[in-house]
């Protein structure tokens, strides 16, 4: 009986890992173009050519370029997610797990080098396609990370009211990004911390706190 002429085990793994290194790369061309122009100012064209791939390449796999950077987006926020899931898991006391996320995050938008253009081309005029992912569609932002940071301290302070640590999470979002469109000139150790004695004021059981 002649052996089977059916896919390789494994195949469809390895057509998968090819994939993923595809879509990186061009996401990765994106990113680097991305901090050293303006995003109006990129073009496919150029990103194909750093990743040496055809245009209808990079179509075929994300549509429009204004859905490339949905996607470039979406990568660099389940990086940030994963940070702080790691500084809130890690925590004792949901006040203590707030303020490292809080710290960590202000150090990393203000050397953050997409964040940093994107804001300096919107204060000299210019019509950078990203802006609006932090201001009209700042929802793709709020709405994950809110769940996902209430998700993470329900695991971690079962105890906690669940519409409380809600709030919470979305008054941390909501200051993130108003610190990255127009940063204050404030201390920002004690901003922190008045966002710290804040939520301190809703309602967390002792026990977490």
């Amino acid at each position: 009986m002649s052996e089977s002429s059916g896919p390789t085990k494994g195949a469809g793994s390895f057509k998968d890992k090819v994939h993923g290194l595809l879509r990186g790369s061009i996401l990765d061309a994106a990113w680097a173009r991305a901090t050293h122009t303006s995003w109006g100012q990129v073009r496919i064209a150029d990103i194909a050519e750093d990743v040496g791939v055809s245009r209808q390449t990079i179509y075929n796999e994300f549509g429009t370029k204004d859905q490339l950077s949905l996607a470039l987006f979406d990568r660099e926020l389940q990086r940030v997610l994963a940070e702080l899931e790691t500084r809130l898991a890690s925590s004792e006391r949901f006040e203590e797990g707030i303020r490292r996320a809080l710290l960590w995050m202000l150090d990393e938008v203000t050397d953050h080098a997409l964040l940093g253009r994107m804001v300096t081309d919107a204060r000299s005029g210019g019509g950078d396609g990203l802006v609006p992912v932090l201001t009209v569609r700042s929802d793709m932002i709020i709405t994950p990370v809110r769940a996902t940071l209430t998700r993470i301290a329900m695991e971690r302070w079962p105890e906690a009211d669940a519409s409380a640590v809600e709030v919470v999470s979305d008054m941390y979002v909501r200051f993130i990004l108003s610190q990255i469109i127009t940063p204050t000139d404030l201390d920002r150790v004690a901003m922190v911390d008045a966002m710290v004695t804040m939520a301190k004021h809703i309602q967390i059981p002792a026990s977490a706190r």
